[in-house]
């Protein structure tokens, strides 16, 4: 496993990772919204969106934090994992999002 692997897969194991990287798709994207939408501590929160960005799966612009094309295809990949899980039905709306961003149904 490449060493950029391995960092990524370091970043998403990290505690509130996935739901930022849920918060950010439904909309959220400012920093006081996402904090206040996960209940992580600003510190905490903070070194996450750089650790994110590092990793290419955020992208911050003047309008707030955004997920890549990268961090799209994560989210997608964790509501199929979740899926199999028998949660079918869950986060329908993120389901959504993510389908009217990348322009392909999500199987989830």
């Amino acid at each position: 496993m490449e060493k950029n692997e391995f960092e990524i897969l370091k970043t998403l194991s990290y505690a509130g990772s996935m739901d930022v990287l849920f918060t950010v798709t439904k909309g959220k994207t400012k920093f006081t919204d996402i904090m206040f939408e996960t209940k992580l501590n600003p510190g905490i929160l903070n070194r996450l969106l750089k650790a994110l960005m590092a990793s290419d799966v955020l992208e911050k612009d003047s309008d707030g934090y955004h997920l890549s094309n990268k961090g799209a295809r994560i989210v997608s990949y964790t509501l199929e994992i979740l899926a199999l899980e028998g949660e079918k039905d869950s986060h329908k709306d993120i389901k959504e999002i993510l389908s009217a961003k990348t322009g392909q149904k999500i199987k989830a």
